[in-house]
């Protein structure tokens, strides 16, 4: 149960995202962008018992990328409209927040951990889009070479 609150959750906090970026006055690609983070939130949980954070991160944003890029083309925009508001449940707010915390704190260690940790997921995230987005631009490379013959 607890679950399915988080996922209703991710895609309401993705919904309200939207308004921030103006993405609300197409609710359609408000609504598939809330949907493609909920996802990424869904594979986040399915995938976190059983590797770390940042792999976690890194496969759920995967996801999200992908779904991001597949919609794109089908609604015939930039997949930043879905990226952007997709990968909101999965960037690391807390771990920003307590490695800012555990700085001021003068907690050392903890403030080490935090950062390594939080980089970490960022780097996820960013290689995560990188790959899909690059194994994209490959196939449509392919493609136009094969129409060019």
């Amino acid at each position: 149960m607890e679950q399915i609150i988080q996922c209703l959750g991710a895609f309401l906090g993705c919904l309200g995202f939207s308004f921030v970026f103006r993405i609300h006055r197409r609710l359609d690609y408000a609504l598939i962008a809330s949907f493609g983070g909920m996802l990424g939130w869904i594979v986040y949980i399915l995938v976190i018992p059983y590797l770390s954070n940042i792999m976690s991160s890194l496969c759920a944003m995967i996801i999200v990328a992908l779904f991001s890029e597949i919609m794109a083309r089908i609604c015939k925009v930039p997949a930043t409209i879905f990226i952007v508001v997709g990968c909101f449940p999965i960037v690391p707010g807390k771990g920003i927040y307590q490695t800012m915390l555990y700085l001021i704190s003068y907690d050392q260690k903890l403030f080490i951990d935090s950062l390594f940790q939080t980089v970490g997921t960022a780097l996820a995230l960013a290689t995560a889009i990188l790959i899909v987005s690059t194994f994209f631009k490959v196939i449509k490379t392919i493609k136009q070479k094969d129409d060019h013959l």
